[in-house]
């Protein structure tokens, strides 16, 4: 079975011009991980209609799965739903679910009073959207495309509502701290990854003063892979070279 794969879109000119910092992106990469999921990109597109359809569609193709960040509020400036009907080839349709949801959501938090007719935009979705999770809160897919909020917590809370649906192994790490610099340790480190290709080898300097200069990194999914390929890793490098070696 393939491994499972995702990409992130994350929409907001508030990005891309630094008002607002991507919160997202970050904590997403390192949850799929958690989860067995390679992320392969992250792309970053300002609030216009062509460049997030443009996004859209060029990742979806190419991943399991995809998730987009933002846009997808009441304001004239939230095109992401929009967007991703026009890259699946599929009208916007109100969905009676999520008039529900978000009326009572309004409801609960202004006193009873019923939404105003820019919040009912939010239920305006691609067709064939399902509503996941929280039913009070649902998690929008359509397709492979997951549609979630740009604030974090609430992004956070909607991914992990569909979390379980994308089911791939964990990876496995290994991590060598170097008390030498990379050039000393480049040409074994470079035979190591040749020979041991189900594992992925990375090598990181460090420049802050920690008590290490380079820490190395074997990954896989296969932890016999790991595990063949840090003992042919440590026993390429020199022994006075490694100060201590973590996992997997």
């Amino acid at each position: 079975m393939r491994a499972p794969t995702a990409s992130l879109v994350v929409v907001g000119s508030e990005v891309l011009s630094a008002k607002v910092p991507d919160e997202n992106g970050p904590w997403l990469a390192g949850r799929l991980r958690q989860l067995g999921v390679e992320l392969r990109a992250v792309a970053t597109v300002a609030d216009r209609l062509d460049e997030i359809v443009e996004a859209v569609d060029r990742e979806r193709r190419r991943v399991g799965w995809l998730f987009t960040s933002g846009g997808v509020g009441p304001t004239h400036d939230d095109l992401t739903l929009a967007a991703v009907a026009r890259a699946l080839g599929r009208p916007l349709v109100r969905h009676p679910g999520l008039v529900e949801a978000y009326a009572a959501l309004h409801r609960r938090h202004h006193g009873g009073a019923p939404p105003p007719d820019a919040a009912l935009r939010m239920a305006d979705v691609p067709e064939g959207t399902e509503l996941l999770g929280d039913q009070g809160y649902p998690t929008l897919r359509c397709s492979n495309v997951v549609m979630l909020p740009g604030v974090p917590r609430f992004f956070r809370y909607q991914f992990d509502r569909v979390a379980t649906l994308l089911g791939g192994a964990p990876f496995r790490l290994a991590v060598v701290f170097l008390a030498v610099a990379e050039e000393q340790i480049a040409a074994p480190l470079a035979a190591v990854a040749r020979a041991h290709p189900r594992a992925e080898l990375g090598s990181y300097p460090q420049f802050d003063g920690g008590d290490h200069q380079v820490r190395l990194t074997v990954e896989s999914r296969d932890l016999g892979a790991v595990e063949r390929a840090l003992a042919a890793l440590l026993a390429a490098l020199p022994t006075e070279a490694v100060l201590r070696v973590q996992g997997p």
